[in-house]
């Protein structure tokens, strides 16, 4: 059915097309794959921003309309027969799933249509959210099975590797660790300077911003800022969150209910979040989970100090008071203390800064990502 000299097909599918990290993931692998001699096309949910940077590279984009998050019987029966569809149209050599819902469903119907190589990419486990011991279970038994119709598991951090490991949630050979990578120097090319980046978001330049990039959802757990800055009632720092999701509304209830609004801007989504970077002093991701996040990579290459939790890979990246500060087991009130020590401390915090940098240069390029995933392609 397959001619190995034939230029190998292969299909990206990703539940949401919202540009957080696992869609930046797809982009850039779709676009590496390509540019390495592979056809190339992806499968999600509709957003013009994901739609438009794909056809801009070339790359045929074909939307889901049945696909969501949560579990639906019926909605996940639709969609099924959707991707059965769609694979059976585009018959490719490998499919590459991404989000928890598509590398399932997903994988069984690659195997029902017998795709030569199915390999799924997980960005953080689902079992390791904040639920019950029963939904975690649940997810556990789900993972488990969807694994017998995955020929590869990718990991982004060594924290999910082991975590599948524990949960025997697939053989030691079928699992793989290959962390995110970025494009440093085409990232520094398109950062806005500090000014720029403070005219356009409508910050004063004399502000020490503390920031953030990431979507509104329980996992970020971004109410701890509003609680933080509580912590620093006296205190001119200004917090700035970059992103969109369901949770903002809670948020934006704390800020009135606390009597914040004069130290919060909340931008809601804006394209290349990463250009406005420079706009922050300090940068923060309180997470509850993660698998290895993007927002915390492009950060450190923007010479920013970053503070952290030590949720999933996120020490895998930082190593505390070294190139970066990650806090244990994450409070508002630890939360503004490191904040406020790296305030204080201004030098200690410029040396954390370009020890960051370096660490991305070093360890998470986008060339040793795209190079690494290739190699299970071949």
């Amino acid at each position: 059915m397959y001619d190995e000299e034939v230029m190998k097909k292969i299909l990206f599918v990703i539940t949401k097309s919202e540009i957080g990290g696992a869609q930046k993931y797809v982009l850039d692998l779709a676009k590496g794959a390509k540019e390495n001699g592979f056809d190339v096309s992806v499968a999600s949910e509709h957003n013009s921003y994901f739609y438009e940077t794909l056809t801009a590279a070339s790359i045929p984009f074909y939307e889901i309309k049945s696909v969501q998050r949560s579990i639906n019987v019926w909605q996940d029966i639709k969609l099924f027969f959707e991707l059965l569809s769609l694979i059976r149209k585009e018959k490719p050599d490998i499919l590459h799933l991404n989000s928890s819902k598509i590398g399932g469903v997903g994988a069984i119907t690659g195997k029902l249509t017998r795709i030569p190589k199915i390999i799924f990419t997980a960005h953080g486990w689902a079992f390791n959210e904040h639920r019950s011991p029963l939904q975690k279970q649940i997810i556990v038994l789900i993972s488990k099975f969807a694994a017998l119709f995955q020929d590869t598991i990718i990991c982004v951090s060594e924290y999910d590797k082991k975590g599948a490991l524990e949960h025997h949630i697939a053989p030691a050979e079928k699992l793989i660790t290959i962390h995110n990578g970025i494009d440093n120097a085409g990232i520094a090319k398109k950062l806005l300077s500090r000014k720029e980046a403070r005219e356009k978001l409508g910050i004063a330049e004399t502000a020490f911003i503390v920031g953030t990039i990431a979507n509104f959802y329980k996992n970020k757990a971004l109410d701890t800022l509003p609680f933080a800055a509580i912590s620093a009632a006296h205190s001119d720092v200004h917090f700035v969150i970059i992103g969109e999701g369901p949770e903002r509304e809670k948020i934006e209830r704390l800020i009135e209910k606390y009597q914040l609004k004069d130290r919060f801007t909340l931008t809601g989504a804006l394209q290349n979040a990463n250009i406005y970077l420079k706009a922050f002093d300090i940068f923060v991701l309180p997470s509850r989970k993660e698998g290895l996040p993007y927002a915390l990579l492009e950060a450190m290459a923007a010479k920013l100090t970053c503070i952290a939790s030590d949720a999933g890979g996120i020490p895998e990246v930082i190593e505390n008071n070294v190139n970066g500060i990650t806090i244990k087991h994450i409070t508002p009130g630890k939360l503004w203390e490191a904040i406020a020590a790296c305030r204080k401390d201004k030098k200690h915090c410029k040396e954390l800064a370009v020890r960051g940098e370096e660490t991305i240069q070093k360890k998470f390029s986008l060339e040793t990502m795209v190079r690494d995933t290739l190699a299970l392609y071949r």
